[in-house]
């Protein structure tokens, strides 16, 4: 099925043709019945003459209702302009095509309507008026047929110029990435919250999970109706109408849209190329509405240099590079321009923008973005696995990306990486002596890269060394000997072995004791530190007398220690990890590796 959206003045005739050439009215409220006014979308379906199935988009033609129209317009691949020969080309006729054009639509055809209306010379003047203000956009070539809705004249005519627009116009694309912007939302008798809207970027099935909304509601796919009529499945371009499961009605409202998590970025911020209307201007932020597929959104538009801008939304929608939108002036209630989407996560700072966005997608991708995954590239550029696949093969074989692990990133960002990781790991040694290495996360937030993503950085990077936890320059290898702090600590520690004092008594710095733990020589059992000496000797002591005496009890051990019940409990418990005594209920029997204490 293909879409087509009507667009036009008001009371030139959209709907009478719609109707005359479906046999559907699209206009669906009685208000409208009554004012002989479209308010808000219609949808007709039909088939050609060829057997082609075409949907039709009703849109108002009133100026009160752009909002309508922009909805109805934001997701379809080609028009029917109509233009009635009783008044000729008049203002919605223009503001509507220039809408049509800041959407990206390139395939329509123009309907002259009301032929009967005037006379022959009249009609030929019609004709004319309209090819001249035709002249430049995308439908000056496009066919230009008169027809009279109400007597039948011309109607073949349009449905062989329809047939003509189908067969010559490329098919809607299946890139594997669904979305549907919701155009209708309503509760169906016995079947729960059902939306409808075109759908675009590949298929759906029932039973799918996709998501819905600016916070991503989890939902599911009960039915399809495409054409009025039951579908297996919706395909990319077709009007559908979708049965959902799992969200209520409320939820839902035009504007939003049913799409995939894992494919989409929902956003609020983003970068455009700007488009604007002869004689506007953005030289400052502004604030604006901003149409986004079928809906409204309030937006703040920050020029960036030459023909750029940021758009930041008061609520996220999924979006891709290629996307587009129209931006009106809410005060003067003008259309002033569009974009078309270059980036939906830019970096926060604008620095070097204009330059950034001028690139080629997958080198404006992996600038923003310094080094990301590789299915992380894929949604942020806005395509499938398998284009994203071809296009960074693409890019590394002309030297433009770095292909790692599980990441990808421009060279010259790679290197940096590197360059700035050493450094901080420097800086850091030299501040903190006595620590082992820089928690990763605190490296990783400061190169401004994934926790991940940081193996993928210094991979075969011989100057630094990566564990689990932490990272070091493999020159780093913190020494204690010598260090009056360090040797305060130890001095403390052997004078009274079995009941040590604890650092903050000594006035010893962490990084000092964590680095002689992790050297082996203290040990740490629930935040009371031993010398490894004194450990080993009570761990002898212990299975000595155990061996003599037999199972022995906390205080037993104490009064042989000649220590207290605050320090013989955690060394009693780590002596039990470790294996040299074991408990068994009160008492203390010896361990399986009694007689090879150690700090282990």
């Amino acid at each position: 099925m293909r879409v087509i959206a009507t667009a036009g003045h008001v009371d030139h005739g959209k709907s009478t043709l719609v109707r005359a050439l479906t046999g559907t009215d699209p206009d669906r409220w009685d208000e409208e019945k009554r004012r002989g006014l479209t308010i808000d979308l219609g949808f007709a379906f039909t088939t050609l003459p060829s057997g082609a199935d075409v949907g039709f988009v009703d849109v108002p033609g009133h100026v009160k209702f752009l909002k309508n129209m922009l909805a109805g317009a934001g997701a379809v691949q080609a028009v029917a302009l109509v233009v009635a020969a009783t008044e000729g080309w008049m203002p919605q006729t223009e503001e509507h095509l220039r809408i049509l054009e800041l959407l990206g639509v390139e395939h329509g055809l123009t309907v002259v309507t009301m032929a009967d209306a005037v006379d022959p010379d009249d009609l030929d003047l019609a004709q004319l008026d309209v090819l001249e203000h035709l002249d430049g956009s995308f439908l000056a070539a496009a066919p230009l047929v008169p027809c009279d809705s109400v007597t039948g004249r011309g109607l073949d005519d349009v449905r062989a110029a329809l047939d003509d627009l189908v067969r010559n116009s490329p098919a809607p694309l299946d890139r594997g990435r669904p979305r549907l912007w919701i155009d209708r939302v309503f509760s169906a008798r016995g079947a729960g919250t059902v939306v409808t809207g075109t759908l675009s970027g590949g298929t759906l099935a029932p039973g799918d999970e996709v998501a819905a909304g600016s916070d991503a509601t989890s939902i599911r796919i009960r039915s399809i109706q495409s054409g009025h009529a039951d579908a297996p499945v919706a395909e990319a371009g077709a009007r559908v109408a979708l049965n959902l499961a799992g969200v209520e009605r409320s939820r839902l409202v035009r504007g939003d849209a049913i799409f995939l998590t894992e494919q989409w970025t929902l956003t609020r911020t983003l970068d455009v190329a700007l488009t604007l209307l002869e004689g506007e201007r953005i030289d400052r932020p502004l604030r604006m509405k901003a149409y986004i597929g079928s809906g409204e959104h309030d937006a703040r538009v920050r020029p960036l240099g030459s023909g750029f801008a940021r758009i930041t939304l008061a609520s996220p929608v999924p979006l891709a590079p290629g996307d587009r939108l129209v931006l009106r002036d809410p005060g003067r209630d003008a259309t002033i321009g569009g974009g078309e989407v270059l980036d939906v996560a830019p970096p926060r700072t604008a620095t070097g923008a204009e330059a950034r966005l001028g690139l080629p997608l997958g080198p404006r991708v992996l600038a923003s973005h310094r080094i990301m995954r590789a299915d992380e590239f894929a949604r942020i550029a806005g395509l499938s696995q398998e284009e994203a696949d071809g296009l960074v093969t693409t890019l590394v074989d002309a030297g433009e990306a770095l292909r790692l692990a599980a990441a990808i990133a421009a060279p010259a960002v790679v290197a940096r990486l590197r360059d700035e990781g050493v450094s901080e790991l420097a800086a850091f040694h030299a501040a903190q002596p006595f620590e082992a290495g820089m928690v990763r996360s605190a490296l990783a937030a400061r190169l401004a890269v994934d926790t991940e993503l940081l193996d993928d950085v210094f991979a075969g990077v011989d100057a630094v060394v990566l564990d689990e936890a932490s990272a070091r320059l493999a020159s780093h290898a913190p020494a204690l000997s010598g260090d009056p702090a360090a040797a305060a600590f130890l001095d403390a520690l052997d004078a009274s072995p079995f009941a040590p004092p604890s650092p903050a008594e000594v006035g010893t710095p962490a990084g000092i004791v964590r680095t002689l733990v992790r050297a082996g020589s203290v040990v740490e059992t629930e935040g009371v530190y031993f010398s490894a000496s004194a450990y080993e000797q009570a761990g002898r002591a212990i299975t000595a007398a155990i061996g003599e005496r037999g199972p022995l009890t906390v205080g037993e051990i104490r009064d042989l220690l000649g220590s207290s019940r605050k320090h013989v409990v955690p060394l009693l418990n780590r002596l039990d990890r470790d294996g040299i005594t074991r408990r068994n209920g009160d008492v203390r029997e010896m361990g399986r590796r009694a007689g090879t204490a150690s700090t282990g």
